[in-house]
């Protein structure tokens, strides 16, 4: 894909312009803080506001899951109050450079777990620590960065002691009466705003226990640079603000897909006041020019590039067999299992179709696709990452995906699925989207790289994909950090 080939720059969609404008208008509503709070109570719950404005449109279906035992649970508290080398809140030390990170963004590598977000900056640089969220060893193995620490254990006692707890009553009636507003501003149904409620009474819960802990952690590493993955989601801007109070440069790897409709990228004119600034990073370090230039946040952005991208689109095969990839978005799942079978069917026995759920739909693939998961001539990608599949893929199928991109930069021929979101997400860079399975096996037909085996030419877009990018960090991190401390 090149840049001509991107199509016209696509736009924010209805939903992300009412709460763009609402921010405009800058109402006072927006800059309340609820009490023990640091920023105001709009960036805490402004991203679940967005993702319910969203799934009324786009058909979007949130994953339940419930893992929760009364062992595991007494499982988890006894590691969170035994001596553990992983506990970040109590083994962390002093170093210049601090990784915070969700630690989902994982693959395998000799039987260690990758953080393939962040460990080749880690790697590359000299005073580095990185801190997860979730527990330590993943499932994959143990990190393969070091030292890797983990906040599992402060979530675990937070969880304790906030057992019982009720906010007071005046923090409620603040709490109902902000969210009343929004939902009148934003035409939210009582049901959306309801679940919102659930969810921040219990963060009020949590917060407090968690943020001590938090602070605890920094004290011990007093970073100079803070490298964190979600930090321009503002129900993080607690997190965010710790860091900045401890005088740390906060700025975000991109993870994911970010556009002009992404809600975490693009904000109004009330996050110009130091109160809501105070919830976002200080800098993105993008992918690429073209996802710079795609999102409006009051930091400043700068394309570094992907490394585990382009290590591993660099070294994948030329030659491809007939694998086809289609990609998960969560939405319309039932419509979703039903394009795959019926394109099962359409296609010739040397076609391998290969699905790959979305990562919060692993353990419910059954549930959500059961055609899918009965049908012998479908496989279900099983794989930690996705670039190890695209390595091996000819044409990927999807609705609104980084997946769709970054399945170019690995030589694989894209054909985009039309839905009621994906004009905000994709555009037309892929070409005319696809509404039936008839119209995919027309466009495989008319593909000039149909013959089997397949040579695939791989020239990735160095507007999406920046090249060189950890030297692109070096040189980064030299600006922003200084000399080295003392």
């Amino acid at each position: 894909m090149t840049a001509a080939d991107r199509g016209p720059s696509v736009k924010t969609t209805p939903e992300m312009r009412r709460i763009l404008d609402l921010e405009d208008a800058e109402p006072a509503e927006l800059f309340e803080i609820l009490p023990g709070s640091t920023v105001p109570f709009w960036a805490q719950v402004r991203m679940q506001i967005a993702w319910a404005l969203s799934e009324s449109v786009t058909g979007s279906v949130a994953v339940e899951t419930d893992n929760w035992t009364r062992w595991g649970e007494a499982r988890r508290l006894a590691k969170a109050f035994l001596p553990n080398r992983s506990d970040a809140a109590r083994r962390a030390r002093r170093h210049d450079v601090l990784f915070y990170v969700g630690g989902g963004t994982v693959a395998s590598a000799g039987g260690r777990t990758r953080n393939w977000l962040v460990d080749d900056f880690a790697e590359a640089t000299p005073s580095a620590l990185v801190v997860q969220r979730r527990p330590l060893p993943s499932p994959l193995g143990p990190p393969a960065f070091r030292p890797t620490l983990s906040m599992e254990p402060t979530t675990a006692r937070a969880r304790l002691w906030a057992r019982g707890y009720a906010p007071p009553a005046a923090t409620v009636a603040a709490i109902d009466r902000l969210l009343g507003y929004f939902a009148q501003q934003l035409d939210l149904q009582p049901s959306q705003i309801g679940g919102i409620r659930r969810r921040v009474l219990r963060t009020e819960a949590h917060r407090p226990h968690e943020l001590a802990e938090l602070r605890r952690m920094v004290r011990r590493v007093r970073p100079r640079v803070v490298i964190m993955d979600t930090a321009s989601y503002t129900y993080n801007g607690e997190t965010v603000g710790v860091f900045k109070d401890a005088g740390a440069y906060v700025a975000e790897p991109q993870h994911g897909w970010i556009g002009p409709s992404h809600a975490a990228y693009n904000y109004g004119r009330a996050f110009e006041h130091p109160a809501l600034r105070r919830a976002l990073p200080d800098e993105l370090l993008t992918f690429g020019e073209f996802w710079s230039e795609g999102v409006t946040i009051p930091a400043r952005k700068t394309a570094i590039g992907k490394p585990h991208l382009e290590r591993l689109a660099t070294a994948a095969p030329r030659v491809r067999e007939r694998q086809l990839l289609v990609i998960s978005s969560r939405a319309e799942p039932d419509e979703t299992d039903r394009f795959v079978e019926e394109l099962r069917g359409a296609l010739s026995p040397d076609w391998r179709v290969v699905f790959r759920p979305h990562p919060g739909e692993r353990e419910v693939v059954d549930e959500r696709y059961p055609r899918i998961a009965a049908h012998p001539g479908i496989s279900i990608d099983e794989a930690p990452d996705v670039y190890a599949t695209l390595a091996d893929t000819h044409t990927v199928i999807g609705v609104a995906s980084t997946v769709l991109f970054e399945a170019v930069a690995f030589g694989c021929h894209v054909i985009p699925r039309d839905s009621a979101f994906s004009a905000s997400v994709i555009g037309d860079a892929f070409g005319p989207r696809i509404s039936s399975v008839a119209q995919a096996v027309r466009r495989l037909e008319a593909s000039d790289q149909i013959s089997q085996p397949s040579v695939r030419e791989v020239a990735p877009d160095t507007g999406i994909w920046a090249t060189v990018s950890t030297d692109a960090y070096r040189r980064w991190l030299a600006d922003r950090i200084g000399p080295p401390t003392r």
